[in-house]
């Protein structure tokens, strides 16, 4: 009778099943001790704006300003890039050097 010439990997759903426990163990170890490491840092929670802070709605909405600024000036350094980009592509394409 001739052998077989490869092992199947196929295992045992309680092989499986002790697997997952296994990694579920290590990582909830590896959890507490970076918990306990001091170099360890969580960063801290952003409390936001107290409702009794003055001036609180137009704070607010100056933040909204800022983020939809910064969200029109990412759209318009895309547009300029995709702009060069096609730039390049067009003088790539007039050059006899391609051709």
């Amino acid at each position: 009778m001739v052998p077989k010439k490869y092992k199947s990997k196929r295992g045992t759903m309680k092989q499986r099943y002790r697997i997952a426990d296994k990694v579920k163990q290590h990582n909830k170890k590896e959890a507490k001790k970076a918990k306990k490491n001091p170099h360890f840092k969580r960063k801290p929670k952003d409390p936001g704006i107290p409702n009794s802070w003055p001036f609180k709605e137009e704070l607010l909405n100056q933040i909204e300003r800022q983020r939809q600024d910064a969200e029109e000036e990412k759209k318009k350094q895309r547009a300029l890039r995709i702009a060069e980009s096609k730039k390049a592509k067009q003088a790539n394409k007039k050059t006899p050097a391609n051709q």
